[in-house]
């Protein structure tokens, strides 16, 4: 539970009796010329095998998040710029501009990649506010505007020295970082605990299927139905574009669940599918599954597929999970984007009793139950921090006027990241 110092009605005393202490400077003069210094990666393909690397894909949720093991920080600050050092604020210059980590005694001495900029400051609080910033509404209309795509969204290091930052008091900096910290150790918690949940599930059906042998042989048409996504754009009942559960969504899901579609329900759409549908997307590295928690629309790519007995629906996920490279296998083209309603009822499957399936049931339903109670915590978590960041957002002292980049933006030579 967060403590109640942090009480939105606190926070906001806090903030109204320090407002005028703000203040408002480019991103480069936040600290003393001598005290920050702002720089980029460098290409990893001679590094050493035993180095550890940071790549853009590493940062996420504020975080270095990466699996190398045996990987070592063990370049010296002195051997190249881009050796990350405790303190560091490594931020994302390409496609996902703007996310940010705070660099640990734990990635020190690693080489951080192109497309990461690294922002070094005397003062740790320097770090910590940016990190904060960054995620701000105002920082990223800010980056809206400011990054060029002529391939893929690029900021250049010369717009990230300009962004305009609005800085609060040292004690406020203090105040806003361990709260943040708060919201995302416990976010992070509660990730841990679905992760665990479904795991558990999963090992619990992998040790009922051990034996298969007396299950009876059927073809998925026989226990599931199922129907392909469309391509088409989708219009609700009261003519509006309704959005679709794409296949890059499911792909990308570390926990099994689709939550359908923010502010729109789709409930009456024919092309919606009901709570409790399996929506299936396939690449070539293995097929992916999640089960909708409300009525979505699954877009081109996706295969919906429904138990026909309710009470099977964690046994046919737990299943389809188990079957991931089969699944893929199915699915038509070299890419193996795709699998086809008549491919994937014509697959094979042994099925259990139901003796067995109830079994499973009755393990699963509370482990799901629980997976998805800590997902609705960290929604509540989410809407906090957005409240938080749109707070600090409303500080700033120069107001961002849309499409009125800086002067100068298209004449400065960039830096390239």
């Amino acid at each position: 539970m967060i403590s109640d110092r942090y009480e939105p009605s606190l926070l906001r005393e806090v903030s109204r009796a320090q407002a005028d202490e703000w203040k408002e400077v480019p991103l480069a003069e936040v600290g003393d010329a001598e005290d920050l210094s702002v720089t980029y990666g460098i290409s990893d393909s001679e590094l050493p095998e035993h180095q550890g690397v940071v790549r853009i894909g590493d940062i996420r949720r504020g975080r270095v998040i990466t699996d190398q093991p045996g990987r070592l920080g063990a370049a010296h600050p002195k051997d190249s710029r881009a050796v990350l050092q405790e303190g560091d604020l490594a931020v994302v210059l390409i496609r996902r501009v703007g996310d940010a980590a705070l660099i640990t005694a734990e990635h020190h001495g690693w080489i951080a990649t192109r497309g990461i900029g690294i922002i070094r400051a005397k003062d740790p609080a320097i770090a910590r506010w940016l990190r904060i910033w960054l995620q701000t509404p105002r920082a990223q209309a800010w980056i809206d505007q400011h990054v060029t795509a002529h391939v893929e969204p690029t900021l250049s290091l010369d717009a990230l020295r300009r962004m305009p930052v609005s800085i609060p008091p040292p004690n406020q900096i203090d105040m806003f970082h361990e709260l943040v910290g708060v919201v995302e150790a416990k976010a992070d918690l509660n990730l841990s605990i679905a992760a665990s949940a479904v795991e558990l599930a999963d090992v619990y059906h992998a040790n009922l299927s051990r034996n298969t042998a007396p299950w009876a042989k059927h073809q998925f048409d026989a226990v599931a139905d199922a129907r392909t996504g469309t391509g088409k754009s989708v219009v609700d009942v009261g003519g509006g574009r309704t959005a679709q559960v794409t296949a890059a969504e499911i792909l990308s899901a570390s926990l099994p669940y689709v939550n359908g579609l923010d502010g729109q329900d789709p409930a009456g759409h024919p092309e919606a599918c009901e709570t409790g549908t399996i929506l299936v997307a396939s690449r070539p590295g293995g097929a992916r599954v999640a089960v909708t928690r409300l009525h979505a629309v699954p877009g081109r790519g996706v295969l919906a597929v429904r138990p026909g007995e309710p009470g099977d629906l964690w046994w046919l996920l737990h299943e389809l999970r188990s079957r991931s490279g089969e699944l893929s296998q199915a699915a038509q083209g070299r890419s193996a984007r795709e699998i086809t309603r008549r491919a994937f009822l014509r697959l094979e499957v042994r099925w259990p009793g139901r003796h067995v399936r109830e079994q499973l049931h009755r393990v699963a339903e509370p482990l799901h139950s629980r997976a998805q109670a800590a997902l609705d915590e960290n929604r509540t978590l989410n809407e906090l921090l957005g409240h938080l960041l749109r707070d600090i957002s409303s500080r700033s002292r120069t107001p961002l006027r849309t499409g009125s980049p800086d002067a100068g933006d298209h004449e400065r030579a960039a830096e390239a990241p």
